[in-house]
């Protein structure tokens, strides 16, 4: 049963690890861009913007572009067994941070 979980998500890894990265992107980008805000508030507008771009460019950029095929990686690794297991429990983790960070506002 666990195999055939696992059979159902192999095509389909590289849009799980893509969701799974750009949800903990949208959880966790309001903070780092409020940290990033608090080291740059006093600076002109002018560089304050350069950074911002510089941030979503290099910073999510990167993470887009690297850690989409490590988690790919890292979920094969859990072979045909515990793949099934592995990407339900992800995502239910995913949620309960979620759901988490909304209550915290």
């Amino acid at each position: 049963m666990l195999t055939e979980l696992s059979s159902w998500f192999v095509p389909h890894l590289t849009f799980i690890a893509s969701t799974l990265v750009l949800t903990l992107m949208a959880i966790f980008g309001a903070r780092l861009n409020r940290a990033v805000w608090v080291l740059v508030r006093g600076a002109h507008f002018i560089v304050r913007t350069l950074i911002f771009v510089a941030l979503c460019v290099l910073a999510y950029g990167a993470a887009i572009l690297y850690l989409i095929p490590l988690v790919r990686r890292v979920m094969l690794t859990a072979g045909s067994l515990w793949l099934g297991v592995l990407v339900v429990a992800a995502f239910l983790l995913l949620g309960l941070l979620a759901e988490r960070r909304s209550r915290k506002g």
